[in-house]
């Protein structure tokens, strides 16, 4: 008996498969399911049992570091109960077992990369802030690796042409809500020059000093002026003139 149907149909894997589910199968069902036929004497159900025997107790977790030639050894060891697997069933088996792997492996996700220069800043900033023409004050969001939490950034607040409502509250609020490990502010100078101002190096230090405090540290404050001015955007962190 060497073909599935020399079996009762109440017995065979395939159609108890179909009306209990798979969940319901033993494992030697499931072995004969994949080996599809028995061998010279042995019909595949038996043979599936012979195989999950000399498993032993780790059952077939133990198949899950084998190779092709750890199989062949396998089935050697135990060619008394196993004669007749060879090669095809083997191969299928390897590839069942690679199937199940990528069934159930992580989605491949390409992480993203830290946020580190202020030209990447700039630019995410100006994308938000050219159709503006008052002041406004934004920030972007970053987790423990300074990736990105939000690839737009945030408006805080906003002002009037000559003034920036720098608001630490609300900013700091917000990134308790979006659990952030960092932030990175911008405002605009609508007139195109990101000479920063007195008061703009003043509330940088606040922002700073307060990130500190509660553990959000501010990464950067970009001043941005206009995409076709030379120089568009400066960093208060590479002027040195904040501490952060």
């Amino acid at each position: 008996m060497g073909k599935m149907t020399d079996l009762p149909p109440e017995e065979r894997p395939r159609e108890r498969l179909r009306r209990l589910g798979p969940e319901a199968l033993t494992d030697d069902e499931l072995l004969a399911i994949i080996f599809r036929t028995g061998v010279s004497g042995c019909n595949v159900r038996e043979l599936a049992k012979h195989f999950v025997a000399e498993l032993g107790t780790e059952g077939l977790a133990k198949l899950r570091p084998y190779n092709h030639d750890e199989f062949v050894a396998f089935v050697a060891q135990h060619r008394d109960t196993l004669k007749g697997i060879g090669d095809d069933k083997i191969s299928t088996l390897l590839a069942t077992i690679e199937f199940g792997r990528r069934v159930f492996a992580p989605d491949k996700k390409e992480l993203a990369k830290p946020l580190l220069l202020a030209s990447d800043m700039a630019r995410l900033f100006f994308g938000s802030t050219t159709r503006c023409v008052r002041e406004g004050f934004w920030a972007l969001f970053l987790d423990h690796g300074r990736r990105l939490i939000k690839e737009e950034p945030d408006l805080i607040t906003s002002g009037l042409r000559d003034q920036t409502l720098i608001d630490a509250s609300a900013l700091f609020r917000r990134a308790i809500l979006l659990n952030a490990s960092s932030v990175i502010v911008a405002h605009n100078h609508p007139s195109g020059d990101v000479t920063p101002s007195p008061r703009d190096i003043e509330a940088t230090d606040a922002l700073a000093r307060a990130g500190r405090v509660i553990g959000i540290p501010l990464r950067d404050h970009i001043i941005l002026g206009r995409p076709d001015i030379d120089p568009s955007y400066l960093s208060l962190r590479a002027t040195g003139r904040c501490t952060f």
